[in-house]
């Protein structure tokens, strides 16, 4: 399972802006990255995803700015790969590059404003508040036109971006890029694993055998690369689909605890509001509107 540049994004020499409609039952791409800076609207769809050193979660109607050179992966939650799932996911993409548009202007303020554009991209971002669906609004105008309209409503697109004051950052800024493809590799490997076996218990020699390596050397590696120690990680993946399973008021606490991969209740709500800042209950009931 080889995890570098996706090629899927064609190297925009000819077409320097490209849409791209991804219609399926679940996102399947490795770790990946591009040569060129992407917007992402999730049309329909929900799970896990990794950006860099960041893990949260993905869900319906987010956009997401990933910048070039940013290493992500998707996962839909296993109800969208059951066998008989009448689930889809439906994402589309603009993939762009800014040194296309910077050619084509003069413009020293344009300039200006695709460079500082870059920065923000580079750890990739959220859009959310009041300023999301304006953002919205103009990437559906974008994925809809062609030519030169296209071109004028992208870059009212970018703009917006770059003014919008209610995002939120994903990879820290500390964050360092993956080097090798066989780094890329082997974190995808891992993170594969750890999304299909969270609920049962993981050890550390297991997932350091996966990448070939000493316990020893794959905490150092996972540590490097990730800003967090693989059982911090784990927890993280294990306290996210608490989360998820708190929206089913039906659900009892009791057993998402175990659900989730715990065996160990006060570990599990002492983990739960040191990421979260609030017991279980409580955030349930905020999900719900009780106060």
């Amino acid at each position: 399972m080889k995890a570098s540049l996706l090629v899927d994004a064609p190297i925009l020499d000819k077409k320097q802006i490209w849409v791209k409609k991804v219609y399926k039952p679940f996102f399947d791409h490795d770790f990946h990255f591009h040569q060129t800076e992407e917007i992402c609207w999730i049309q329909e769809g929900h799970g896990n995803m990794v950006v860099g050193d960041y893990l949260g979660r993905f869900e319906k109607d987010d956009l997401i700015i990933f910048g070039k050179g940013l290493p992500h992966i998707l996962r839909c939650d296993k109800s969208f790969e059951q066998k008989n799932a009448k689930k889809k996911t439906t994402a589309y993409s603009i993939y762009f590059t800014v040194e296309h548009i910077q050619s084509i202007t003069d413009d020293p303020s344009m300039t200006k404003s695709l460079t500082q554009l870059i920065r923000k991209n580079e750890r990739g971002f959220r859009i959310t508040g009041i300023d999301k669906q304006r953002a919205l609004d103009l990437f559906l105008l974008v994925i809809e036109s062609t030519g030169f309209t296209q071109l004028g409503l992208l870059l009212q697109l970018l703009e917006h971006l770059l003014k919008c004051n209610k995002t939120h950052a994903l990879a820290s800024s500390n964050y360092q890029l993956l080097p090798s493809d066989t780094d890329m590799m082997r974190f995808t490997e891992v993170y594969d694993y750890l999304l299909k076996n969270f609920q049962q218990p993981i050890s550390l020699d297991q997932v350091a055998a996966i990448c070939s390596m000493t316990t020893n050397s794959f905490c150092r590696f996972f540590k490097i690369k990730t800003q967090k120690t693989f059982v911090q990680f784990l927890t993280e993946i294990r306290i996210g689909h608490a989360c998820k399973l708190l929206q089913d008021e039906n659900l009892a606490i009791k057993n998402i605890i175990y659900d989730c991969g715990f065996n160990n209740p006060v570990l599990f709500h002492r983990n739960f509001l040191k990421i979260t800042g609030k017991t279980p209950k409580k955030f349930r009931d905020g999900l719900l509107g009780i106060s």
